[in-house]
C-alpha cells in the first residue's frame, strides 16, 4: 500500500489548475504539500512510514519557510474541503464539475465519508459529467492518525460499486509509483472516472492518558471562506 504523503502528493503536483476538493486527512496534507499559494512543494513520495515521516517532516519546514499568512492561517488555491460536511465530498465536486465545465475537477474523499453517503455515487454516474476525478483514500479507518477507529466493513469494493453505478472508468490502486504513472492519464479521461487508493492507516497517536486539543473554529469557517477564495478566483478567469 502507498502511504498518505503519496497519495495526496501526486495529486498536489500534477493537478495543474483543477479544482480540488477534500476531506479532513487529505485536506491536512494538501496544506503541507502545497502551501498558501497552491503551488506543490518538492516533497519526497516515498513509501511505508519512513516514506511518511520524511514526506511530512519536509513539507512541514516547506510549508513554514512559504508561509506568508497570520499565525494558523491556511488560505488555499483552487481547492475547497469538505469540512464538516462530511459525507458531501461527492456531491461538492459534481456541483462545480457541473458549474465549470471547461475546468476538471477532482475530488479526494474518505473511505468512512463516502460510506455516509453512498448515494453520491449514483448521482455522479447519472447525471455523468466528464470532468470529474473521483478518488477515495481507503485506509479502513476514521480519525486516522489518532483513534484509528475502524469502518463498518474490512474490505468493501469501491471501485466495484463505482463501476455497478455506472462511472466510465474505475480501478483500485495499491502503490504508489503505478499511482503517480497513472494519475495524469486519469486526469485526463472522460469521466466520471473513480479511483480507489490502498493507503496505510497513519500511526496512532492516542494511548493512555491521551488528551485531544479543542478543534479550532477555523477548522469548521474555512469551507466558507475558501468557497469565496474560489468563487473570487473562478471570476478572475472568466473575466481575463
Amino acid at each position: 500500500m502507498m502511504n498518505i504523503v503519496q497519495a495526496c502528493g501526486v495529486v498536489a503536483k500534477s493537478r495543474g489548475d483543477a479544482i480540488l476538493v477534500s476531506t479532513m486527512l487529505s485536506m491536512f496534507i494538501f496544506d503541507r504539500i502545497e502551501g498558501a499559494d497552491g503551488k506543490a512543494r518538492s516533497v519526497p513520495l516515498l513509501g511505508g512510514k519512513a516514506g511518511l515521516v520524511l514526506g511530512l517532516a519536509v513539507a512541514k519546514v516547506k510549508q513554514k519557510l512559504a508561509s506568508s499568512g497570520p499565525a494558523g492561517e491556511v488560505a488555499t488555491t483552487g481547492r475547497i474541503s469538505s469540512v464538516p460536511l462530511m459525507g458531501g465530498a461527492a456531491g461538492l465536486g459534481l456541483g462545480l464539475a457541473l458549474a465549470q465545465p471547461q475546468r476538471r475537477v477532482v475530488v479526494m474523499d474518505g473511505d468512512s465519508s463516502l460510506l455516509m453517503e453512498l448515494g453520491g455515487l449514483a448521482t455522479v454516474a447519472a447525471v455523468a459529467p466528464r470532468n470529474l476525478l473521483h478518488m477515495v483514500v481507503a485506509n479502513g479507518t476514521q480519525f486516522t492518525g489518532l483513534g484509528n477507529l475502524k469502518i463498518v466493513t474490512t474490505d468493501f469494493q469501491f471501485a466495484k460499486v463505482a463501476r455497478d453505478a455506472g462511472y466510465v472508468h474505475a480501478e483500485r490502486i495499491a502503490d504508489g509509483a503505478v499511482w503517480a504513472e497513472r494519475f495524469p492519464k486519469l486526469l485526463a479521461m472522460d469521466g466520471p472516472v473513480f479511483v480507489e487508493l490502498m493507503v496505510e492507516p497513519v500511526p496512532q497517536q492516542t494511548k493512555p492518558g491521551f488528551e485531544q486539543e479543542e478543534m479550532p473554529d477555523r477548522q469548521f469557517d474555512r469551507m466558507g471562506q475558501e468557497a469565496l477564495a474560489l468563487q473570487a478566483m473562478l471570476a478572475q478567469d472568466m473575466a481575463g
